[in-house]
């Protein structure tokens, strides 16, 4: 890699909160497949971000930053080798910079003197020469011997000199180690927000090029790209508009969002709506490179149980991640296929009209044999993310846990 080369991060985490009821806590608005693709299929702002990098080369040495909750859905989106910054909760730009930082610096050995641009991943960029811009922020900050620079659109692109980062975090008496910030993100949250806001206060700013780009970051922004209807669909159920225009309808087991796209959608009662919707922790769809899911009911009894029915449609050679549950048991139905159970390292097969019962505190995988589809049912008193415990999310990992 020659010295100019800049190192590219995309900020993919968030909450998953402005754009309900499709996006949650682990399917942020930028992996929702909202977008026309170059074949037809509709793609995710992400993959569509990505796609364009590739086109003016530079893939390598760019990395994703994203939430934990997110990652597998971020393989099934983009398939490639990755290099992946795990975020352990969503907690705002100013944190995600230094926790990069501190990733780029005692994991990926990135030298000190090497120019970091942290690029949202929700940009909509219309012409992929605005990207060629990048490649020249090396040399713009060392030949006006600047440290960090701020872009001076709105397009929320901050570069900066890895030493800065890292420099400013020592002064702090932070930890440096990537591996100790990530346990105590959390706590240390506020201190990051204002060691990095300090540095970046008053920053010169570098001019992109004049070119059409927007932040898809609402459904108000991503309604200026289309003239018509839209219909945005996660459940299992088809959805037919006609004799409608101007208007956004957006569905999943979560709600039903119908909105003017020309009229402003108040953001905070999207927030209130999804807070809502994390207890219990429902995502209406979910995808990784095992299949996909979809919640077909939700319900909740007087005595304090939970109860969520999923449809899950498996990829023959796929297997699902090997983990155990706390609180709660799972009960399978297979519908089609063959899958192979691994329930704590004792293997069986399954075969289509099925039923597995499994309880808190079995370790437990499936593997698709062929093409799989099951029903699985989630009951318990807490059905949130917190109560599932992954122990490895590969098949070969399965298979080195069970032979140790």
């Amino acid at each position: 890699m020659g010295e100019q080369q800049v190192r590219l991060v995309l900020l993919a985490g968030g909450q998953g909160r402005r754009m309900w009821p499709l996006s949650h806590a682990r399917r942020a608005k930028q992996l929702l497949p909202l977008l026309p693709g170059t074949n037809g299929e509709q793609e995710s702002l992400l993959k569509r971000l990505w796609r364009q990098l590739g086109n003016v080369g530079l893939h390598q040495d760019t990395f994703i930053a994203i939430s934990r909750h997110q990652t597998e859905a971020l393989r099934n989106e983009i398939p490639a080798s990755l290099n992946v910054i795990q975020e352990p909760v969503a907690a705002g730009i100013n944190p995600a910079v230094a926790l990069v930082a501190s990733y780029l610096h005692t994991v990926a050995a990135i030298p000190l003197h090497e120019i970091i641009a942290v690029v949202p991943a929700d940009l909509y960029v219309e012409d992929e020469e605005w990207f060629e811009t990048l490649k020249e922020l090396p040399e713009q900050l060392r030949k006006h011997q600047l440290s960090r620079v701020l872009t001076s659109d709105s397009s929320g692109i901050i570069a900066f000199q890895l030493k800065s980062v890292i420099s400013a975090l020592t002064e702090e008496g932070l930890p440096l180690a990537y591996e100790q910030l990530f346990r105590h993100y959390e706590e240390l949250q506020g201190k990051l927000e204002s060691v990095v806001s300090r540095l970046l206060e008053g920053s010169p700013t570098f001019r992109m090029p004049e070119l059409p780009f927007h932040r898809i970051n609402s459904w108000n922004s991503l309604a200026v790209l289309s003239e018509n209807a839209s219909i945005y669909n996660d459940s299992a159920v088809p959805v037919i508009m006609m004799g409608q225009s101007d208007i956004i309808v957006a569905v999943s087991s979560a709600g039903i969002l119908i909105a003017n796209r020309k009229e402003a959608i108040p953001d905070d009662r999207l927030r209130k709506l999804s807070e809502e919707e994390q207890k219990p922790l429902v995502p209406g769809y979910e995808a990784g490179q095992w299949g996909n899911a979809v919640v077909l009911s939700c319900t909740s009894g007087d005595d304090g149980q939970q109860s969520i029915t999923r449809k899950l449609e498996m990829i023959e050679g796929e297997c699902l991640s090997y983990a155990f549950y706390m609180k709660r048991k799972k009960i399978w139905t297979l519908l089609t296929g063959v899958g192979e159970l691994i329930r704590n390292e004792k293997r069986s097969i399954l075969k289509a009209g099925d039923v597995v019962e499994i309880l808190p505190g079995e370790r437990h995988t499936l593997l698709a044999r062929s093409g799989i589809c099951l029903l699985e049912a989630h009951i318990g008193p807490a059905l949130t993310e917190d109560d599932r415990i992954v122990l490895a999310d590969h098949w070969e990992e399965v298979r080195t846990l069970m032979s140790s």
